[in-house]
């Protein structure tokens, strides 16, 4: 009989299966969702969904103390509190969704994408001025590398001028001295 034995084994050992809900738990509090087989997604929305509600019911210590036990980052952990809190402010279950992807082509597994209900973003926002002043630079590097083109090929041409008029003037005084 299977009284009080864990769910699924996963074909792991008892610290690999740590590892793994460990690891999956953190790509989907830093990314927001994750994409992996059905088995490893219904093994792992418990522990997720328990993070969760401890995040939003319990004390913030708490909360950022059992946070850290999976992130291990403590910006990271304050981010995802901030954020966490402010976007489920007041739920206290069904923080996640399951959504069907595709069969794995090789072993035919069903890949499930795991994500919260409500759109969150843990992600830090990119600033873009930097960016404008880097397209600027660039901008004018490849204008100055054209009015240095620009330049090159009018000296160019001038030399090839000179050089034609000097082939003339050589020719026309081989000719007076025939």
């Amino acid at each position: 009989m299977r009284h009080r034995n864990f769910g699924k084994k996963l074909g792991r050992d008892i610290k690999e299966r740590r590892s793994l809900f460990t690891s999956q738990a953190r790509s989907m509090f830093t990314h927001g969702a994750i994409k992996t087989t059905d088995a490893k997604v219904k093994a792992i929305i418990p522990k997720i969904e328990k993070l969760s509600n401890m995040i939003v019911t319990k004390p913030e210590l708490t909360a950022k103390r059992e946070l850290f036990r999976v992130l291990q980052d403590q910006h990271w952990v304050n981010r995802v509190y901030s954020i966490f809190n402010s976007v489920f402010a007041g739920q206290t279950s069904n923080f996640t969704k399951t959504q069907k992807i595709k069969y794995r082509y090789g072993d035919d597994a069903l890949i499930v994408q795991l994500s919260f209900v409500k759109e969150v973003s843990f992600k830090p926002e990119v600033k873009e001025e930097p960016k404008k002043e880097v397209k600027a630079k660039k901008v004018a590097k490849k204008e100055v590398k054209k009015e240095v083109k620009k330049e090159i090929k009018e000296e160019v041409k001038k030399e090839v001028k000179a050089k034609k008029e000097t082939v003339k003037k050589v020719k026309a005084v081989k000719k007076e001295q025939k």
